[in-house]
Protein backbone atom coordinates (compact mmCIF):
# COMPACT_ATOMS: atom_id res chain seq x y z
CA UNK A 1 0.00 0.00 0.00
CA UNK A 2 1.25 3.46 -0.83
CA UNK A 3 -0.37 5.14 2.15
CA UNK A 4 1.14 5.28 5.62
CA UNK A 5 -1.72 3.52 7.36
CA UNK A 6 -2.57 -0.17 7.59
CA UNK A 7 -5.72 -1.99 6.59
CA UNK A 8 -6.39 -5.05 8.77
CA UNK A 9 -9.33 -7.27 7.82
CA UNK A 10 -11.17 -9.70 10.09
CA UNK A 11 -13.28 -12.16 8.10
CA UNK A 12 -15.50 -15.11 8.96
CA UNK A 13 -19.16 -16.18 9.21
CA UNK A 14 -21.84 -14.52 11.33
CA UNK A 15 -21.75 -15.23 15.09
CA UNK A 16 -18.09 -16.28 14.96
CA UNK A 17 -16.97 -13.27 17.03
CA UNK A 18 -15.66 -10.99 14.30
CA UNK A 19 -16.99 -7.74 15.75
CA UNK A 20 -15.76 -8.58 19.23
CA UNK A 21 -12.25 -9.41 18.06
CA UNK A 22 -12.14 -6.36 15.80
CA UNK A 23 -13.01 -4.30 18.90
CA UNK A 24 -10.41 -6.05 21.08
CA UNK A 25 -7.77 -5.52 18.42
CA UNK A 26 -8.75 -1.86 18.18
CA UNK A 27 -8.51 -1.42 21.95
CA UNK A 28 -5.09 -3.06 22.08
CA UNK A 29 -3.74 -0.88 19.31
CA UNK A 30 -5.13 2.23 20.98
CA UNK A 31 -3.39 1.19 24.20
CA UNK A 32 -0.15 1.28 22.19
CA UNK A 33 -0.88 4.82 21.04
CA UNK A 34 -2.11 3.90 17.58
CA UNK A 35 -4.96 5.81 15.93
CA UNK A 36 -7.60 3.23 14.95
CA UNK A 37 -10.94 3.16 13.17
CA UNK A 38 -13.24 0.14 12.74
CA UNK A 39 -15.28 -0.13 9.55
CA UNK A 40 -17.32 -2.95 8.02
CA UNK A 41 -20.02 -4.04 5.61
CA UNK A 42 -23.22 -1.98 5.40
CA UNK A 43 -21.74 0.99 7.28
CA UNK A 44 -21.45 3.59 4.54
CA UNK A 45 -23.34 6.87 4.82
CA UNK A 46 -24.70 6.24 1.32
CA UNK A 47 -26.15 2.74 1.64
CA UNK A 48 -25.44 1.44 5.13
CA UNK A 49 -28.83 2.13 6.68
CA UNK A 50 -30.68 1.13 3.53
CA UNK A 51 -28.96 -2.25 3.46
CA UNK A 52 -29.62 -2.83 7.16
CA UNK A 53 -33.25 -1.70 7.22
CA UNK A 54 -34.12 -3.33 3.89
CA UNK A 55 -32.29 -6.54 4.72
CA UNK A 56 -34.98 -9.03 3.74
CA UNK A 57 -35.85 -7.12 0.58
CA UNK A 58 -32.22 -6.98 -0.53
CA UNK A 59 -31.90 -10.72 -0.04
CA UNK A 60 -34.79 -11.24 -2.46
CA UNK A 61 -32.81 -9.55 -5.22
CA UNK A 62 -30.61 -11.52 -7.62
CA UNK A 63 -26.96 -12.13 -6.77
CA UNK A 64 -25.67 -9.57 -9.26
CA UNK A 65 -27.75 -6.73 -7.80
CA UNK A 66 -26.75 -7.64 -4.23
CA UNK A 67 -23.09 -7.76 -5.26
CA UNK A 68 -23.37 -4.29 -6.78
CA UNK A 69 -25.04 -2.89 -3.64
CA UNK A 70 -22.38 -4.25 -1.29
CA UNK A 71 -19.58 -3.12 -3.61
CA UNK A 72 -21.08 0.38 -3.74
CA UNK A 73 -21.28 0.40 0.05
CA UNK A 74 -17.59 -0.49 0.37
CA UNK A 75 -16.47 2.01 -2.26
CA UNK A 76 -18.38 4.80 -0.54
CA UNK A 77 -16.65 3.93 2.73
CA UNK A 78 -13.29 3.75 1.00
CA UNK A 79 -13.64 7.17 -0.63
CA UNK A 80 -15.00 9.00 2.41
CA UNK A 81 -13.51 7.09 5.34
CA UNK A 82 -10.92 4.41 4.66
CA UNK A 83 -8.66 6.21 2.19
CA UNK A 84 -8.44 9.49 4.18
CA UNK A 85 -7.76 7.53 7.38
CA UNK A 86 -5.01 5.46 5.76
CA UNK A 87 -3.42 8.61 4.36
CA UNK A 88 -3.54 10.10 7.87
CA UNK A 89 -1.65 7.10 9.25
CA UNK A 90 -4.51 5.26 10.94
CA UNK A 91 -4.88 1.53 11.32
CA UNK A 92 -8.25 0.74 9.77
CA UNK A 93 -9.80 -2.52 10.98
CA UNK A 94 -12.46 -3.90 8.66
CA UNK A 95 -15.08 -6.17 10.23
CA UNK A 96 -15.50 -7.99 6.89
CA UNK A 97 -14.30 -6.53 3.64
CA UNK A 98 -14.52 -7.98 0.11
CA UNK A 99 -14.24 -11.70 0.93
CA UNK A 100 -17.60 -12.14 2.68
CA UNK A 101 -19.79 -10.68 -0.11
CA UNK A 102 -17.72 -12.56 -2.70
CA UNK A 103 -18.23 -15.89 -0.93
CA UNK A 104 -21.90 -15.36 -0.09
CA UNK A 105 -22.82 -14.69 -3.71
CA UNK A 106 -20.47 -17.22 -5.32
CA UNK A 107 -21.92 -20.14 -3.34
CA UNK A 108 -25.34 -19.00 -4.57
CA UNK A 109 -24.23 -19.38 -8.17
CA UNK A 110 -22.74 -15.94 -8.68
CA UNK A 111 -19.82 -15.45 -11.05
CA UNK A 112 -16.89 -15.07 -8.65
CA UNK A 113 -14.60 -13.61 -11.32
CA UNK A 114 -17.18 -10.94 -12.17
CA UNK A 115 -17.77 -10.14 -8.50
CA UNK A 116 -14.03 -9.87 -7.90
CA UNK A 117 -13.74 -7.24 -10.64
CA UNK A 118 -16.09 -5.01 -8.65
CA UNK A 119 -13.38 -4.63 -6.01
CA UNK A 120 -10.34 -4.23 -8.28
CA UNK A 121 -9.77 -0.60 -7.29
CA UNK A 122 -9.94 -1.21 -3.56
CA UNK A 123 -6.58 -1.60 -1.78
CA UNK A 124 -5.18 -4.98 -0.85
CA UNK A 125 -5.36 -5.39 2.94
CA UNK A 126 -2.13 -5.24 4.89
CA UNK A 127 -3.26 -8.38 6.68
CA UNK A 128 -6.35 -10.58 6.72
CA UNK A 129 -7.38 -12.96 9.49
CA UNK A 130 -10.18 -15.50 9.04
CA UNK A 131 -12.09 -16.53 12.17
CA UNK A 132 -13.71 -19.94 12.05
CA UNK A 133 -16.10 -22.13 14.04
CA UNK A 134 -18.17 -25.21 13.27
CA UNK A 135 -21.83 -24.83 12.39
CA UNK A 136 -23.06 -26.50 15.57
CA UNK A 137 -20.88 -24.26 17.69
CA UNK A 138 -22.32 -21.20 15.95
CA UNK A 139 -25.83 -22.59 16.43
CA UNK A 140 -25.17 -23.11 20.14
CA UNK A 141 -23.95 -19.52 20.48
CA UNK A 142 -27.12 -18.27 18.84
CA UNK A 143 -29.24 -20.33 21.23
CA UNK A 144 -27.23 -19.06 24.20
CA UNK A 145 -27.63 -15.45 23.05
CA UNK A 146 -31.32 -16.00 22.29
CA UNK A 147 -30.74 -14.90 18.70
CA UNK A 148 -31.90 -18.11 17.03
CA UNK A 149 -35.44 -16.71 16.68
CA UNK A 150 -33.98 -13.77 14.72
CA UNK A 151 -32.34 -16.04 12.15
CA UNK A 152 -33.61 -15.05 8.71
CA UNK A 153 -33.86 -17.29 5.68
CA UNK A 154 -30.83 -15.74 3.97
CA UNK A 155 -28.55 -16.22 7.00
CA UNK A 156 -29.73 -19.82 7.21
CA UNK A 157 -29.24 -20.43 3.50
CA UNK A 158 -32.94 -21.28 3.19
CA UNK A 159 -33.07 -19.45 -0.14
CA UNK A 160 -30.77 -22.19 -1.48
CA UNK A 161 -33.26 -24.99 -0.69
CA UNK A 162 -30.67 -26.90 1.34
CA UNK A 163 -33.23 -28.39 3.75
CA UNK A 164 -36.87 -27.88 4.82
CA UNK A 165 -35.57 -27.51 8.39
CA UNK A 166 -34.26 -24.01 9.17
CA UNK A 167 -31.62 -25.35 11.58
CA UNK A 168 -30.48 -28.10 9.21
CA UNK A 169 -30.35 -25.54 6.41
CA UNK A 170 -28.20 -23.30 8.62
CA UNK A 171 -25.76 -26.15 9.30
CA UNK A 172 -25.50 -27.05 5.62
CA UNK A 173 -25.05 -23.39 4.70
CA UNK A 174 -22.31 -22.96 7.28
CA UNK A 175 -20.53 -25.97 5.82
CA UNK A 176 -20.52 -24.33 2.39
CA UNK A 177 -19.30 -21.04 3.87
CA UNK A 178 -16.58 -22.78 5.86
CA UNK A 179 -15.29 -24.64 2.80
CA UNK A 180 -15.21 -21.41 0.79
CA UNK A 181 -13.41 -19.45 3.52
CA UNK A 182 -10.87 -22.26 3.92
CA UNK A 183 -10.23 -22.36 0.18
CA UNK A 184 -9.64 -18.61 -0.03
CA UNK A 185 -7.48 -18.68 3.10
CA UNK A 186 -5.34 -21.43 1.61
CA UNK A 187 -5.03 -19.70 -1.76
CA UNK A 188 -4.08 -16.35 -0.20
CA UNK A 189 -2.11 -17.65 2.78
CA UNK A 190 -4.49 -16.10 5.31
CA UNK A 191 -4.24 -17.42 8.87
CA UNK A 192 -7.33 -19.24 10.12
CA UNK A 193 -8.10 -18.84 13.82
CA UNK A 194 -10.64 -21.21 15.35
CA UNK A 195 -12.80 -19.60 18.02
CA UNK A 196 -13.38 -22.77 20.04
CA UNK A 197 -10.87 -21.45 22.57
CA UNK A 198 -11.38 -18.70 25.15
CA UNK A 199 -11.79 -15.10 24.02
CA UNK A 200 -8.38 -14.17 25.47
CA UNK A 201 -6.66 -17.07 23.70
CA UNK A 202 -8.26 -16.23 20.37
CA UNK A 203 -7.36 -12.56 20.77
CA UNK A 204 -3.76 -13.50 21.60
CA UNK A 205 -3.54 -15.56 18.41
CA UNK A 206 -5.02 -12.75 16.32
CA UNK A 207 -2.68 -10.22 17.92
CA UNK A 208 0.39 -12.40 17.35
CA UNK A 209 -0.43 -12.47 13.65
CA UNK A 210 -1.26 -8.78 13.29
CA UNK A 211 1.52 -7.37 15.47
CA UNK A 212 4.39 -7.76 12.94
CA UNK A 213 2.41 -5.72 10.41
CA UNK A 214 1.95 -2.80 12.81
CA UNK A 215 5.09 -3.09 14.94
CA UNK A 216 6.55 0.12 13.49
CA UNK A 217 3.52 2.04 14.77
CA UNK A 218 3.43 0.73 18.35
CA UNK A 219 4.46 2.82 21.32
CA UNK A 220 5.76 1.17 24.48
CA UNK A 221 3.17 0.73 27.22
CA UNK A 222 4.58 1.87 30.55
CA UNK A 223 3.40 -0.03 33.60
Amino acid sequence: MSSEGKLIVVEGPDHVGRSMHARLLSERLEAHGVAVKVVGLARSSLLGEIIKTSNSGIHNLNWRTRALLYATDLYDQYIHDIQPLLEAGFVVIADRFTLTPLIRESIRGGDSDWIQTLYNKLPEPTATVVLQAGGRRLLNRMMYNDSLTKLNHYEAGADMALSPSITRSFLEYQKLLREAFMLHAQENNYPVVHTRHSVSEVHKTVWNYVKPFVSDMLQTIRE
